[in-house]
């Protein structure tokens, strides 16, 4: 009878020891910072958020700290359409120019241009570099499929939050700051751009109505 070779005499398997296995792990975002205060401003409008002039308070609600004053927004209308000054100082702060055939907005930032663009064709995300933070790359984006908005840093930490008042008449709703240290030209950024954001927010559900659909871009 013929017999055959053992399968161990072909293996070339060398002998240990063996590298470790290494498994690949899912990255998970870093969790938010921990802020020992924050600082909330509350914001009001005449009418409605479409009304002209717009009044940043303090946490108090009796303390303006900024107005902001909106021109129509239309082809022939002056620019900027949005100007945001300090209540305190009376001095502008900073300005937001829409464009009709473009998604980006041109900001002013104490005297710096500022562009303020989508993150991509179909997202509700704007990021732009941030003069006040040293250049990092700010983005603010929605909360799910409302209105509340969320501004983080480049490390996905959450920098500011707004949550819109929805069945209020003339509160448009808070911005939360998580450090409530920020101040100067770091807080007079953020509720420039923040700003800016609600109105693009404002103008995308304005021109899904006008079409009789939904907006549903997502975050």
């Amino acid at each position: 009878m013929a017999t055959f070779p053992s399968p161990n005499m072909f293996s070339t398997v060398p002998e240990g020891p063996y590298p470790p296995i290494i498994k690949k792990v899912k990255s998970i975002d870093p969790p938010p910072p921990a802020y020992a205060t924050s600082r909330t401003l509350h914001i009001y409008s005449d009418s409605s958020w479409s009304s002209r002039n717009v009044t940043i308070a303090d946490a108090d609600r009796s303390h303006p700290l900024y107005t902001l004053t909106k021109n129509s927004g239309g082809f022939f209308s002056s620019k900027p359409h949005m100007t945001v000054t300090s209540a305190q100082t009376s001095t502008v702060v900073g300005a937001a120019t829409f464009h009709s055939m473009s998604r980006k907005v041109d900001l002013d930032l104490h005297g710096k241009p500022v562009l303020f663009e989508p993150e991509g064709m179909w997202t509700r995300s704007y990021s732009y570099a941030s003069p006040a933070f040293g250049y990092d790359r700010l983005k603010w984006k929605c909360k799910g499929w409302g209105s509340d908005l969320v501004l983080v840093n480049s490390n996905k930490e959450w920098i500011a939050k707004f949550d819109a008042a929805v069945w209020a008449m003339k509160k448009v709703g808070r911005l939360e700051v998580g450090d409530g240290g920020i101040a100067g030209a770091a807080l007079d950024e953020i509720v420039v751009s923040g700003l800016t954001m609600i109105e693009i927010e404002r103008r995308r559900n304005a021109s899904a109505s006008a079409g009789g659909n939904v907006a549903t871009s997502s975050c």
